[in-house]
């Protein structure tokens, strides 16, 4: 990986997986295609969610032996100079001892979430979405608490996402990834006044 600082288009700094370890604030950061963003922390109901879905993705997964689930913040290291902080992030367990290491995954992981918030949804929906792709990551969540939908995109043959299935309200959500999984949407979204 490149560690020293580069000049990007037009003068700007671009930043690396370098650059990127030796912040010393306690702030919370992601560098996409060399670009410095400030990630603001997330609200309560994002929280919830989170929480709700990982939580039993973990227990899926640590019950069936399939690898390691890690939560925000922890930083996934798609490239030289793209470090993200996805909401959820999942690597099977045959390349568990490959790409996770004591700082971070190192590499494509073979699941990643987003939760939408309002500062963060383009940012979501569109860079990062086009870096996971890139990377290879096979499965892409998107969960959006407004419409409570979760979308499910799986990396196609040509290297970009195909939609999958969208589940919402009180529906199940299923991930051929996870084959005996079925999680109730119900349990997942926070109560109105949360």
């Amino acid at each position: 990986m490149t560690l020293a600082p580069r000049e990007g288009e037009e003068g700007e700094r671009h930043w690396t997986v370098g650059d990127y370890r030796g912040l010393d604030d306690d702030q919370r950061y992601e560098v996409l295609r060399g670009q410095l963003l400030m990630v603001p922390a997330s609200g309560r109901s994002h929280q919830r969610i989170i929480t709700r879905l990982g939580s039993l993705f973990d227990t899926y997964v640590a019950a069936k032996g399939l690898g390691e689930c890690f939560h925000a913040p922890f930083d996934v290291y798609l490239s030289d100079d793209t470090v993200v902080q996805p909401d959820f992030t999942f690597v099977a367990a045959d390349r568990v001892d490959d790409i996770v290491k004591s700082h971070g995954v190192v590499g494509a992981p073979d699941l990643v979430v987003e939760v939408l918030s309002p500062s963060t949804a383009s940012r979501d929906r569109g860079e990062k979405r086009a870096a996971y792709a890139q990377a290879g990551v096979q499965w892409f969540l998107i969960v959006d608490p407004e419409v409570q939908t979760v979308e499910v995109f799986s990396l196609g043959s040509d290297g970009r996402y195909e939609w999958v299935d969208t589940s919402s309200g009180s529906e199940t959500l299923t991930i051929e990834l996870f084959v005996e999984l079925s999680i109730p949407l119900e349990e997942v979204w926070p109560e109105a006044d949360e």
